[in-house]
């Protein structure tokens, strides 16, 4: 087969196991019911970029799984246990829309042989899932921290764990460790398929990852999920509890109490907003660097 037939047995392919993935990710509390549509849309076009594409999103999936399961008790109590019943339809826009969109154009681009264009389009791929691996790593593992969260635009504050923009040592280290999560696997999954037939691995045929590219998707992920807590902190608006002397963004504290307005952004921003605009930055600026060093993709 040609690569054009490649391209469209692994439209076919992808479509049909998405929806039947999609089921069973209902069914252990992945997502909800109301976020398969999204998710259909996001497997199918990750499955175009071939098997490897397809292991790393759902080794992606599999590392965010586990970590927001992670402290279930605490995660309940704070109030934040959000996740535990899977994620919902704008979250699986935010997290699969970027790095779907940049596996389809990597594969198309690969089909028709552009494959400079597709190798910087697989590196911001990996990048987008690093950044959010990073967020998700942080803001799951961090919240468990013993220590007090600071808000990262007003580091004396006392803040309550899981306002957008909070950080803790635990946090940005699990962060770092999300990042490189992704960046390891990535590189592990190159060297398994390296000897595969080419429609197997299909776009990852160019892929020889050196350790500078590495190097850039762990580094931009790590920045990824910094990003995403000074945009969390800048656009979604603060409450302060008197009785805790606490900043948090609920109206009504965990403590019962009613909460003051005290920032309230012009320009606001849902956390789903903020998660895909931050992989959309990661993303570009993973395109920017690999254009400006294509030397480095080798």
């Amino acid at each position: 087969m040609n690569n054009i037939e490649v391209l469209v047995t692994y439209l076919i392919i992808g479509l049909s196991a998405s929806i039947a993935l999609s089921a069973i990710a209902v069914k252990a509390k992945v997502i909800r019911r109301s976020a398969i549509p999204q998710s259909v849309l996001v497997g199918t076009l990750v499955t175009l970029s071939g098997l490897p594409s397809v292991l790393l999103f759902i080794l992606f999936l599999l590392y965010a799984t586990i970590v927001t399961r992670l402290g279930k008790e605490p995660k309940v109590k704070l109030g934040i246990a959000y996740d535990l019943e899977g994620r919902g339809a704008r979250q699986v826009a935010a997290v699969g829309f970027t790095p779907s969109i940049m596996a389809m154009v990597s594969s198309v681009t690969y089909a028709i042989g552009l494959v400079t264009v597709a190798k910087i389009f697989l590196v911001s791929y990996v990048a987008s899932l690093a950044a959010t691996s990073a967020d998700t790593w942080a803001s799951e593992i961090g919240v468990l921290s013993k220590s007090e969260p600071f808000l990262i635009i007003m580091p004396k504050a006392k803040v309550t764990p899981g306002t957008s923009g909070a950080v803790t040592l635990l946090g940005e280290l699990s962060s770092l460790a999300g990042s490189t999560a992704i960046a390891l696997t990535y590189l592990v999954l190159a060297a398994a398929f390296n000897r595969s037939p080419g429609w197997i691995k299909f776009n990852w045929d160019i892929v020889n990852p050196s350790m500078q590219v590495i190097l850039l998707i762990l580094v931009l992920g790590y920045l990824g999920e910094v990003m995403d807590s000074l945009l969390g902190a800048l656009t979604q608006p603060k409450y302060y509890c008197d009785r805790c002397s606490m900043v948090t963004e609920q109206e009504v504290h965990t403590c019962g109490s009613k909460t003051r307005l005290i920032y309230n952004p012009r320009i606001k921003l849902s956390n789903e907003d903020v998660n895909l605009l931050t992989s959309l930055i990661v993303a570009i600026i993973a395109v920017l660097v690999s254009l400006t060093f294509s030397r480095l993709l080798g």
